[in-house]
């Protein structure tokens, strides 16, 4: 408050009228205001015409004896004077304030925003999670590149020369015979021409296929691919492994089933499907403006989740692996198809959308 502020409570103090702590509370009260309603407020109970308290009390005066009307007058009124001024002082404070304020076009006396804070994507987090599952399996990770060679592509893998998948339709290819992988399986063979068994694996990766696009089918998704070479690795190995993975993933009450399909790189084929999510496993949408066939499962009441398999002797021999002295399986999965099976998502597209209606929700 400065030294005028004590002056005057010094000279309030040897008037002897008492006023002297009123006059402090008053004061600090006043220059402390936070806006100019504030101000008001306390400047109108202070000195108000008709409830202010100073005002009142002048109003009082003519009940006191004439020694006291004399001492409580002089005093009241310096009070009145002087609050009139710290008044002003502080109202034009205030208003230098705002003035500031419009002139920088920022009010700091706004509420402020909380900043957005991003995490992961659903698909980040469905991988974490299977990274995880799979390093307590024992798995470790392997990466490999997204342009790839046609020989680790398909040729190692045992695809045919006439196989569909090599046809332009359904494979991006680039300069110089390469092409965007069509699965992470590529990594197997480059994994096994650069490790001795025993091998314990996980490929993950973004994949790319020319497919038409709908509600489960992207040109471009991820997948987790998995291998484990070793001696005596046998189907119920894999059919253990996956029923673990599902469990984990999906809950213990998922139901599965594996059945043969046909994959040029293992022997036998097999795929996992799980009951689909949407319609559970009825195969039909009873509600809603998509009443009728599931468009997810195309009405099967299963949806696909893996592909996997014994690792074909071919592509053993392509590493320089002897079939007969070491097996292996490998599984394929689409970290997509298990986010929509796990949280019930109609539409493969919306992970790509970038919809943050979609994407807060999990």
């Amino acid at each position: 408050m400065g030294a005028e502020h004590a002056s005057r409570l010094a000279e309030l103090e040897a008037g002897g009228s008492g006023w002297a702590g009123f006059y402090e509370r008053a004061a600090r009260g006043l220059a402390a205001a936070p806006d100019l309603a504030a101000l008001k407020e306390r400047h109108t109970r202070l000195l108000g015409r008709e409830r202010g308290i100073v005002t009142g009390r002048l109003a009082t005066l003519g009940d006191l004896t004439a020694a006291e009307r004399k001492t409580t007058g002089r005093a009241l009124n310096l009070i009145k004077r002087w609050l009139t001024e710290l008044e002003g002082e502080r109202r034009g404070a205030l208003e230098r304030a705002l003035e500031a304020r419009s002139a920088s076009g920022f009010d700091v006396t706004l509420p402020g925003r909380r900043p957005w804070i991003g995490h992961r994507h659903v698909l980040g987090q469905i991988q974490d999670e299977l990274l995880d599952l799979f390093h307590g399996l024992g798995y470790s990770v392997y990466s490999s590149p997204e342009v790839e060679e046609e020989a680790y592509n398909f040729a190692k893998l045992n695809f045919p020369p006439d196989h569909p998948a090599r046809d332009a339709h359904d494979t991006y290819w680039v300069e110089g015979g390469h092409l965007l992988r069509t699965h992470t399986s590529p990594g197997w063979v480059r994994a096994m021409e650069e490790l001795r068994p025993p091998l314990k694996l996980v490929f993950p990766g973004r994949v790319y296929r020319a497919e038409q696009v709908d509600a489960s089918h992207m040109d471009q998704f991820h997948q987790i691919d998995g291998l484990c070479v070793d001696r005596d690795v046998s189907m119920a190995d894999l059919k253990g492994t996956l029923n673990m993975f599902a469990r984990s993933i999906l809950g213990r009450e998922v139901k599965t089933r594996l059945i043969p399909i046909y994959f040029p790189f293992v022997e036998p084929g097999a795929q996992l499907d799980v009951a689909c999510a949407i319609c559970d496993g009825t195969g039909r949408i009873t509600e809603g403006a998509t009443a009728g066939r599931c468009p997810v499962c195309k009405g099967a009441g299963w949806s696909e989740l893996l592909g996997a398999g014994m690792v074909h002797p071919h592509v053993l021999r392509a590493v320089g692996y002897d079939p007969e002295q070491v097996t292996g399986f490998a599984f394929g999965m689409g970290l997509e198809r298990i986010a929509m099976a796990r949280h019930g998502i109609p539409e493969i597209r919306l992970f790509l959308e970038n919809d943050l209606r979609f994407l807060e929700q999990f």
